[in-house]
């Protein structure tokens, strides 16, 4: 770099107030930016010939030698396109988000405008529908929120995956019932749109639904549902001498709980020791446990279910609730 600063004596004062924004985002930096940081446009072009910068996108620049990364290609395209309002999404939010299901890997963004900028491998939308709720940042790079990323996949994802990123996200803290009818409510079905299925989902979720631990532990729900059988309430508290336990799932009105042990979760000696402690202080207050893993079968499921609720008489209730 001395040799850059003798020939550009301003130089190393110029790359002094960029580094900070180049570190955010990834190494890249606008044009734009450069000159608010004294540069010149020779000057720019000097560190290009000179291979400190290389050109990623029309006025966006990289640090020579920063690897090459999927997220640094897609920053890329949403600051070349910056002007007018550019944010990663679609398929690429989708990946930015974690979504447990995804469109197939392509950089896609969203421009508020008219305008459609035309960027080699790069698939670009236009929307005139783009409230400050639906703009998000996720790893340096500006996208839509997770909420309008799910109503913008409706079309690359069925609704079991739709339901499944959804409940994810609600796990994770970063997705919110409330934001999703929100962002549902401000748009409009459309070619790449289909909003039924937002409102399916959120049809089938009220303000109290709780996701669970994880989608193994939901597969229970769904199996009891699809047999026709009373559901539980989730994570139902339970005060044991001064100690509040919540099963994954709970028939209160019978005293009936459910726990499901998945692959990875409930392993461990403090893990192993919680869960006996947990299920000794349930029975000993007359609750009848069933416990279900991730190799119990859909029937040995339904024919447990059945067995413990023929055990309580449910049978002999009318009508069959929770409570």
């Amino acid at each position: 770099m001395a040799h850059l600063v003798a020939t550009f004596p301003r130089m190393d004062t110029a790359l002094t107030l960029v580094a900070d924004l180049t570190a955010k985002q990834h190494a890249l930096v606008t044009r734009e930016q450069l000159q608010k940081g004294g540069l010149t446009n020779h000057e720019i072009d000097g560190l290009v010939a000179r291979r400190v910068l290389g050109r990623w996108r029309p006025q966006v620049f990289g640090i020579v030698g920063v690897p090459e990364t999927w997220e640094r290609g897609l920053l890329a395209a949403v600051l070349s396109a910056r002007d007018v309002g550019a944010l990663a999404s679609h398929s690429s939010a989708a990946r930015l988000w974690n979504f447990t299901y995804r469109p197939e890997d392509r950089y896609e963004i969203t421009v508020p405008t008219e305008r459609r900028p035309r960027l080699v491998g790069v698939g670009v939308h236009r929307t005139t529908l783009l409230d400050d709720a639906d703009v998000a940042q996720r790893s340096g790079i500006p996208c839509t929120s997770f909420e309008r990323t799910l109503c913008d996949c409706t079309t690359r994802m069925s609704e079991l995956q739709l339901g499944r990123a959804l409940d994810d996200g609600l796990r994770r803290g970063v997705a919110s019932l409330r934001r999703l009818k929100d962002c549902a409510e401000r748009l409009d079905s459309g070619p790449g749109r289909h909003m039924s299925v937002i409102r399916s989902a959120l049809g089938a979720r009220d303000p109290n639904y709780d996701p669970g631990g994880s989608d193994d532990e939901l597969r229970v729900l769904r199996v009891l549902k699809r047999a026709g059988l009373p559901l539980p309430a989730q994570q139902h508290e339970v005060v044991v001498d001064g100690k509040t336990y919540r099963p994954d799932y709970a028939w209160p009105v019978w005293k009936i709980f459910s726990e499901y042990y998945g692959r990875t979760s409930h392993i461990g000696a403090s893990a192993v020791a919680y869960d006996n402690e947990r299920i000794t202080a349930l029975a000993a207050q007359g609750w009848l446990p069933l416990i279900f893993t991730w190799k119990t079968s859909d029937n040995q499921i339904v024919e447990q279910t059945v067995n413990a609720f023929d055990a309580r008489g449910v049978w002999t209730l009318s009508p069959l609730v929770a409570g």
